[in-house]
């Protein structure tokens, strides 16, 4: 296959896609991927995040027009460059890759494209895995958060329930790994998460999947409550209340059975809201809408 130049690549992605040439396509983002490389390999980390850009530019609008083999060659390229530049200590760079790929994910859920949403989810979780949660700062964990949130909330609205318990699985599995760095802030985020996603999958009657987010809610509560963070173990205990009650309401048959189970594991009763914990949920929706800002 013939390498492209940057400026040859972008412009033959684009109008490729627009021909629905997808071979020319992929070319394309293959070469901007090895341009990428190469940059990271000279230390011109601002150079690779514009490829990085390119390639995103490229890949929306090959999942835009359901390319769904362009949409995941580009996930996982996405992630390749975001491995590298995590080696490299480029958190800018690091930073775009991750965005890039998780907004390709909920561009492709919300075309339907159910195996490029689930390995853009899987790919977030690579990503996130790349270095422990002690080494990552705050808004950055709670970027995963929400861009794994998102990708469930539209593989829910196109009626997608293994790609959105695919993406609450990996929201799950954050939300374990924080309580168990006593993580406080983060863990309640990704709990708050949770339960959201949770209202859609009982919405739409995905009962299979809002048996799976309730596992998780549990183990994250547990963890909590050996870890001594109160606040989240008592968040986990809301959200499974909260998420029974709407479990029952669309009559769902297995979940409202795995939640009151998973209650069990709470003793929490007869704890009420305070002016501190509300004021402490308020922080948090403010650090979404944020978060959400830039990305």
């Amino acid at each position: 296959m013939i390498t492209l130049n940057e400026a040859e690549a972008v412009d033959a992605g684009l109008s490729s896609v627009k021909e629905r040439n997808e071979s020319r396509v992929f070319q394309a983002l293959d070469s901007l991927t090895g341009i990428a490389e190469d940059f990271f390999s000279e230390n011109e980390e601002a150079d690779a995040e514009r490829v990085i850009l390119s390639i995103s530019d490229i890949a929306q609008a090959a999942t835009q027009e359901s390319m769904e083999f362009v949409t995941i060659n580009s996930v996982i390229a996405l992630g390749k460059l975001a491995k590298i530049a995590a080696k490299k200590g480029y958190g800018s760079a690091l930073n775009r890759a991750t965005i890039a790929a998780g907004k390709l994910g909920i561009t492709a859920a919300s075309n339907s494209l159910e195996a490029g949403s689930k390995v853009a989810s899987t790919t977030l979780m690579e990503i996130w895995n790349l270095s422990s949660p002690e080494k990552k700062d705050r808004e950055e964990m709670v970027a995963f958060s929400l861009l794994l949130k998102d990708i469930g909330s539209a593989a829910a609205s196109q009626g997608m329930e293994e790609a959105l318990l695919n993406s609450a699985t990996c929201l799950g599995e954050i939300g374990k790994k924080e309580a168990s760095e006593s993580l406080e802030i983060e863990t309640i985020n990704t709990l708050i998460l949770l339960e959201e996603i949770g209202g859609i999958a009982a919405e739409k009657y995905f009962d299979e999947a809002l048996s799976s987010i309730a596992l998780s809610i549990e183990d994250t509560g547990k963890l909590s409550l050996k870890k001594g963070l109160c606040e989240a173990a008592l968040q986990s205990q809301w959200a499974l209340e909260t998420l029974k009650v709407k479990a029952e309401e669309n009559s769902l048959t297995n979940s409202p059975i795995v939640m009151e189970m998973a209650l069990d594991s709470f003793k929490l009763t007869g704890v009420t809201e305070t002016d501190e914990i509300i004021q402490r949920l308020q922080e948090i929706k403010e650090l979404q809408k944020k978060v959400y800002s830039s990305l």
